[in-house]
């Protein structure tokens, strides 16, 4: 991925080749579109068994995020939204890093927004523990996969999910099924 500075320096060379581009300048997606922006965090979850945990909402398959509450960190946040959303035992939960964000567009009460998610790999000190979806978010069921199974639920996963999972499968975690 590139840093800040090498896309400065990008939008500096894009500018040389006759763009209207200064040195420096940096593009911004909330520039971009005029829409409030609010932030959310959530979880990519992975157990003792190497499953991740997936959720199945309004007919694709997702992982437990929410908007961060005012006084709240982006983890904790994160974590209180992978516990509300999917029932696991929050004292089981173990915050490791940041993964990556990602940008939607999103609408409620009828007003569109931009919503950036922060994404946190958390570990599940556990097996494929019993969840408990929160249907009054339209979750309807939680399920633990392992990631030789994952090409399987691609095709259902929202894009956005499919490049975490891809970012820290890529980087961070293969461990062959047993």
């Amino acid at each position: 991925m590139k840093t800040d500075r090498q896309r400065r320096v990008d939008a500096y060379d894009i500018g040389k080749r006759g763009h209207t581009m200064k040195k420096n300048s940096s593009l911004c997606l909330v520039d971009s579109i005029d829409l409030p922006v609010v932030e959310s965090a959530g979880g990519l979850v992975c157990n003792d068994s190497h499953h991740i945990l997936l959720m199945f909402k309004r007919g694709k398959w997702d992982m437990p995020k929410g908007r961060i509450e005012d006084g709240s960190t982006k983890e904790e946040s994160a974590l209180r939204e992978v516990q509300e959303e999917t029932g696991v035992n929050i004292k089981k939960l173990e915050m490791q890093a940041k993964l990556v964000s990602t940008w939607h567009t999103t609408r409620h009460n009828n007003v569109r927004y931009l919503k950036k998610t922060h994404w946190y790999l958390m570990h599940y000190h556990g097996e494929d523990d019993d969840t408990k979806p929160q249907v009054e978010e339209g979750i309807i069921e939680c399920r633990w996969v392992h990631l030789s199974d994952l090409p399987e639920y691609r095709e259902l996963l929202r894009p956005r999910i499919n490049y975490v999972i891809d970012f820290w499968h890529e980087n961070l975690a293969y461990v062959p099924k047993v």
